[in-house]
């Protein structure tokens, strides 16, 4: 769900506060998390997939690496999926990648796994790794992958292609040449050296996988996913099929099937000196043991250490004894000593000189993975909480915390904090003060805090500057780089001692910290509690509509466009707007004002906008500009992002207005019926050139009754999202065979195989599409209707369109359909099945699978001439088409 707002800001990806991109706790928490954990404590295993897109991954064996086998496990995809299309609302690009992220970080936290990013913004599909490696920088995508191996120092590497035209999508075939690459790059000093310098030191993995999806009998391992987990209740492939369905954008919904399953891997390389034997597992060859991470660090450290490494597994070991499900309390004492000890052996290390090697990470992540757990088994819980969400610089802050000793055991030394950015003023204080906190009782704190008038608005780190062609430009030396979003604004910290009684050898008085990220709290009458992430906006957020001005050339008389201005601020704020117009154009009035009374409030005021003199065709730009009464400016707008599925994403646009100017004609009183689909931008494109246009619901549909039409317009991907259009097809096509002009845009498969044509067509499995959108469109037929009535189409129409020419073509039609479009991708051979149009009865078919849905907002000229001759077809023009021995 895609709407303007009065905000601007950053997808949140924080299921228990940490920050996005860490691993997440299961939705269950308590005892089934305290297990996950105590799964991770002995041993050192980590996994990193890596894949171009969202969805790319094979969640089944991320779920099983890191929830069952407990490995530290991620996903590195190349690109948040800007290119592709929306089944669930009409964001595209930049828009559409929020969404997407927001589903993996969805998906993360159920099937366990990290999420991360490269730089590389999804441009659409292509059939080379030559053009997305022209358009992202072979160095540049390399150095991203290089880096993030190093840093998150995978054993195992998984890549999700094999790095060959067999995968396809050039940015399939991109992500697995690289994941090759890195493999053999990472542990190379001497690639990229100038990580040293950021910390970030070489690191080379064990083994080299891939997936075998596309070619199963060369598979040298297959990791079982489908075996019942008594933790979870489920198998792991059954968690990953929910993990799955939260790439609802890609109608990605999976049942979550009982019984045996597998994820098929072929071992590609190993580094010098692993032997992985007869591949009998994902590490086999490898030695994760906590012990063989201490013998690495030499014989004589080792030896030292080995009675704290008995003592630690000792350890472990009774807390998995210990823990049940009913109380999981009896495994707090071995787990108090557990943490200590690895505090203990980590300190050792870094004595001994190991502070930054292997050794010493591994153990400060036991001792971290160890305190998460025994936090859960004690019944440790705290909130933070602000009372505003979305706020404003210089704007006061009331906060809440509270520490919640759930548990058996005494707390001691409580202390909170405020962790938050420079320049924020805090004030924090304890007002239910108990020590020791005893069991069942809460420790309760308020606080303001004081949001710097410098602070800038919550934008993501990624979307902070303009993109650089098809990469992202990420902040020097940002510290939220290649993670999901940024990290949170403020973040609660409290200190404290857990009392755990002694008993066989275990337990004890240990230091502990919990942090979680302040939220908003609100609670929905229908649905109950929810949670929001804190927010810095703007004061003032400009909107215009349109958002985009289509103009055609013969056009003189005025047209309106309205400026919202929406007040983020909880004072009145009085603002003057005005319209920024290029040469040659005029707006009236040339300012209006407006007073906006408080936080939520917005005012909208139009301007009448026209030529001044001969119009000349060409792209210009209209700014739109709110200016306070001490002179601060405001030109941006913001959309928020807004599904149950994913974290709230915000996404910050511009308020110019793109002009387009060129000649246009659509037919003299055309009346037109859309029948809305995933989304498009078919019904402005229309009414922007002059077409009355009404959308079609379903009582309107199911109805039938079309006699005041004379054409109807189907969207995109109609027969997979609008069951009444499906159910409806007979009525649509009597429509058309009374004489009505009936346009259906692209649609999957669901579209030859439910027969909704009025004659046989066929679709390929790859379906046929063009992606290099300045490849040349030949005229088959120049003198067709659809290229003369009522704009005179030529090749130079085809000029300037964006990201594609067109997908989902028809393979095979009957003879009846006239298919007087040709087009190619380079070294290819042409395709007739971009356009397609039969004369049914009295009226006319037209099928198009051009990518009108992506031109529309671009502004191409050409596409909108085009579209313009579609609706304005006379079916008196066309005749049925001659028989013929076979298809083209």
């Amino acid at each position: 769900m895609l709407r303007s707002w009065w905000m601007i800001g950053v997808l949140m990806g924080l299921a228990a506060g940490g920050a996005p991109g860490q691993e997440q706790a299961p939705p269950d928490g308590g005892v089934v998390n305290a297990g996950l954990l105590i799964r991770q404590l002995d041993g050192a295993k980590r996994v990193l997939m890596i894949g171009a897109h969202p969805d790319d991954e094979d969640t089944s064996l991320l779920a099983a690496a890191a929830r069952g086998m407990g490995a530290r496990t991620a996903y590195l995809a190349l690109n948040r999926g800007e290119g592709g299309q929306n089944l669930i609302g009409p964001e595209l690009g930049e828009g559409l990648g929020l969404v997407r992220t927001g589903e993996l970080v969805s998906a993360r936290r159920l099937d366990g796994a990290e999420q991360y990013f490269t730089r590389a913004y999804d441009f659409g599909y292509t059939k080379t790794a030559e053009e997305a490696f022209a358009l992202w920088g072979r160095e540049l995508v390399l150095d991203d992958v290089v880096r993030r191996v190093r840093e998150f120092r995978p054993h195992v590497i998984v890549s999700a292609f094999s790095g060959t035209p067999q995968d396809g999508h050039g940015q399939h075939q991109v992500a697995g040449i690289l994941a090759r690459e890195a493999f053999e790059k990472a542990g190379d000093p001497n690639v990229f050296p100038e990580h040293r310098g950021e910390g970030i030191e070489p690191w080379q993995p064990s083994k080299l996988y891939r997936l075998t999806y596309r070619d199963p009998q060369a598979a040298t391992l297959a990791v079982v996913t489908g075996r019942f987990d008594p933790l979870l209740g489920r198998s792991h492939h059954q968690v990953a099929m929910d993990s799955r369905s939260q790439h609802r954008s890609q109608d990605m919904g999976r049942a979550q099937s009982l019984g045996p399953q597998s994820s098929a891997i072929l071992l590609v390389a190993v580094a010098p000196g692993v032997e992985p034997g007869e591949d009998a597992g994902l590490f086999a060859g490898v030695d994760t043991t906590l012990a063989g991470v201490v013998a690495s660090t030499g014989d004589g450290l080792a030896r030292a250490l080995q009675p704290l490494m008995e003592r630690y597994r000792e350890a472990l070991r009774a807390a998995e004894r210990s823990l049940g499900a009913l109380d999981p309390s009896p495994a707090a004492p071995p787990l108090v000593t557990a943490v200590e000890t690895a505090r203990e052996i980590e300190g050792a290390l870094v004595a001994a000189g190991a502070g930054g090697g292997e050794a010493a990470r591994v153990f400060r992540r036991r001792a971290r993975l160890g305190e998460r757990a025994l936090l859960d088994v004690a019944g440790i819980r705290l909130d933070v909480r602000v009372e505003d969400d979305l706020v404003v610089p210089g704007e006061v802050l009331i906060l809440d915390g509270e520490l919640w000793n759930g548990g058996p055991f005494p707390v001691s030394g409580v202390a909170a904090e405020l962790l938050r950015g420079q320049g924020w003023g805090v004030t924090y204080a304890q007002t239910d003060a108990q020590d020791p906190l005893a069991p069942g009782r809460i420790a309760r704190w308020t606080g303001e805090a004081l949001v710097p008038e410098d602070e800038p608005a919550s934008v993501p780190y990624f979307l902070a500057q303009p993109r650089d062609g098809e990469r992202y430009v990420w902040p020097q030396g940002a510290p939220d780089r290649g993670l999901p979003a940024n990290r949170p604004l403020l973040k609660g910290r409290v200190e404290f001692v857990l009392h755990v009684p002694e008993g066989d050898g275990f337990g004890g008085a240990v230091p502990l910290v919990m942090e979680r990220a302040v939220t908003y709290r609100g609670v929905d009458k229908a649905s109950g509690e929810f949670r929001k992430p804190l927010l810095v906006l703007p004061m003032l957020s400009v909107s215009p509509e349109p958002a985009g001005l289509v103009w055609p050339l013969d056009r003189t008389e005025p047209r309106e466009v309205r400026v919202r201005v929406s007040s983020a601020s909880p004072e009145t704020v009085d603002a003057t707007v005005r319209l920024e117009m290029p040469a040659g154009w005029v707006s009236q009035p040339a300012t209006r004002r407006v007073r906006l009374a408080g936080e939520g409030s917005d005012a909208s005021v139009g301007f009448s906008v026209a030529p001044s003199g001969v119009i000349s065709p060409g792209h210009f730009e209209i700014g739109v500009v709110a200016t306070t009464a001490d002179g601060e400016e405001f030109r941006g707008r913001v959309d928020v992002l807004d599904y149950p599925h994913i974290d709230r994403a915000l996404l910050p646009s511009p308020s110019a207005i793109p002009l387009s100017v060129f000649p246009v004609q659509v037919a003299a009183g055309l009346r037109v019926g859309y029948v809305m689909g995933s989304g498009d931008g078919g019904v402005d494109a229309l009414r922007q050139m002059g077409v009355q246009v009404e959308e079609l619901g379903p009582e309107r549909l199911m109805a039938g009754d079309f006699d005041d039409l004379d054409v109807i317009v189907l969207g995109v991907r109609v027969y997979e999202t609008r069951p009444d259009a499906a159910a409806a097809n007979a009525t649509l096509l009597d429509f058309a065979d009374g004489g009505g002009v009936l346009v259906v845009q692209y649609n999957k498969y669901e579209y030859p195989q439910g027969g909704f044509a009025p004659y046989p067509v066929e679709m390929a499995r790859p379906h046929d599409r063009v992606t290099d959108e300045a490849s040349p469109a030949r005229l088959m037929d120049p003198d067709s209707p659809v290229f003369r009535q009522l704009n005179r189409i030529g090749p130079e129409d085809f000029d300037g369109w964006v990201q594609e020419r067109g997908l989902y073509f028809l393979s095979r039609w009957d003879p009846r359909y006239s298919a007087p479009l040709a087009l190619q991708d380079p070294g290819e051979e042409p395709k007739l099945g971009s356009l397609a149009v039969a004369r049914v009865g009295e009226g006319l078919y037209i099928y198009t699978g051009l990518a009108f849905f992506r031109q529309f907002p671009a502004g191409v000229p050409g596409a909108y001439r085009l579209f313009a001759n579609l609706v304005s077809q006379d079916p008196a023009d066309w005749v049925p088409a001659p028989a013929q021995d076979e298809n083209p």
